[in-house]
């Protein structure tokens, strides 16, 4: 079960390191070409849905297997 634990908690660095590293290139992406401002707000604010769902859904987990212990 730690081997599981350890996972999990390696793929939630990953996908928040992922998703800054994304809104990161989405804010140099609108500097180089302001034309494609909207686009890439509406590709940043998917991504920061996606990291509160995973987060969530992360603590859910977490919260059900406290309750059962």
């Amino acid at each position: 079960m730690n081997t599981i634990t350890d996972l999990i908690k390696a793929f939630m660095i990953l996908v928040n390191a992922g998703g800054i590293f994304r809104i990161i290139t989405l804010i140099f992406s609108t500097i180089n070409d302001p034309d494609s401002k909207e686009t890439n707000f509406r590709r940043g604010r998917n991504v920061i849905l996606f990291m509160i769902l995973t987060t969530l859904i992360y603590s859910f987990k977490d919260s059900i297997l406290e309750y059962y212990q």
